[in-house]
């Protein structure tokens, strides 16, 4: 039948005139252009369904996957500055707002540990992290304020000397961070008083770093020099590294103390008004949290220094956004 229908065609066109035959071919490419046509628009409808079902799945995962880990060091080469605590309350007010938050104590004398841990025993401290001796997960403790926990012990100070003589020593630290980094949304380093091997570790591996003081000048000298020291490593190894600004604990603004107004005015000339953050009040709830074991949240939520750290924090995680 087809070789029939075939056979006529061709007889078609052979006796046709030039005219018809114009006609005749003219109609065949109208069908097969109609033909080309209707795949094609089939094809462009097909293809713009599957983009915009691959788009639909991106903002989908966009909006629902965590937003990334952020790690803050907290750093004075001057011990009695209220690091430590300065550390512990930060990292409560921002567990408080609902983050994720791991501490890590990188001070030998375990002062945060102290604080969080209480009577936690340990089977093994940040030390043994650092060297590669065990996974940083298996390190972290849970503590009764909810915040997890890096600790540090006194048998840190061993470690330092192997770790200073590794040539990646300074990444450390951050390396350690990285296996853990889904699972937190803030980190907060509680450095020990002083600029070496465990503070440039710190600051090499933080996004972004704090300076609490006291309004007294050897204070602010101690304030120069972590500035200094973190500048460094900006430059030469942790490009992205933030200074967020200065703070002053233990801090009485109906003191009428000439010295004291004079370090306020000489950080802010410095370093410029927007390091200046909130100070913090004098309290004897810090005191007392400490003496409890507790977090200043835990103890006495609604004092001067909860509220000052809570105002404080609430202004660090907007420069860390």
């Amino acid at each position: 039948m087809i070789k029939a229908v075939e056979n006529l065609f061709n007889t078609l066109l052979l006796h046709a005139s030039k005219a018809l035959k114009v006609i005749i071919l003219l109609h065949v490419l109208k069908l097969l252009f109609a033909t080309l046509a209707k795949t094609v628009l089939n094809y462009i409808h097909s293809l713009l369904f599957i983009i915009l079902e691959k788009a639909l799945q991106f903002m989908k995962a966009k909006k629902t996957s965590p937003s990334p880990m952020r790690v803050l060091a907290i750093a004075n080469n001057k011990g009695g500055v209220g690091k430590t605590t300065s550390a512990v309350s930060i990292g409560a007010a921002l567990h408080r707002q609902g983050a994720r938050v791991l501490m890590v104590d990188l001070d030998m004398q375990a002062n945060m540990t102290n604080n969080l841990g209480g009577e936690l025993e340990l089977v093994s401290h940040v030390g043994d992290a650092l060297v590669g001796a065990v996974p940083l997960a298996e390190v972290i403790l849970t503590t009764e304020a909810g915040l997890d926990l890096v600790p540090a012990d006194f048998r840190l100070a061993s470690y330092e000397p192997i770790i200073y003589k590794q040539k990646d020593y300074h990444t450390r630290l951050a390396t350690a961070l990285a296996t853990v980094r889904s699972d937190y949304d803030y980190v907060v380093v509680d450095c020990p008083p002083s600029l070496q091997t465990f503070t440039y570790m710190a600051l090499a591996a933080a996004d972004a770093y704090l300076i609490p003081t006291e309004p007294e000048k050897f204070a602010f000298d101690g304030l120069r020099l972590v500035k200094e020291l973190a500048d460094q490593i900006e430059r030469r190894i942790n490009p992205g590294l933030q200074f967020l600004g200065v703070f002053f604990t233990r801090y009485n603004a109906k003191q009428r103390n000439t010295m004291h107004a004079a370090v306020v005015q000489a950080v802010r000339e410095e370093y410029g008004e927007d390091a200046l953050l909130p100070s913090v009040r004098r309290d004897t709830a810090v005191v007392q949290s400490q003496v409890h074991v507790k977090t200043i949240y835990d103890h006495k939520p609604d004092s001067n220094a909860a509220m000052d750290y809570a105002a404080l924090t609430k202004i660090v995680r907007a420069r860390l956004a």
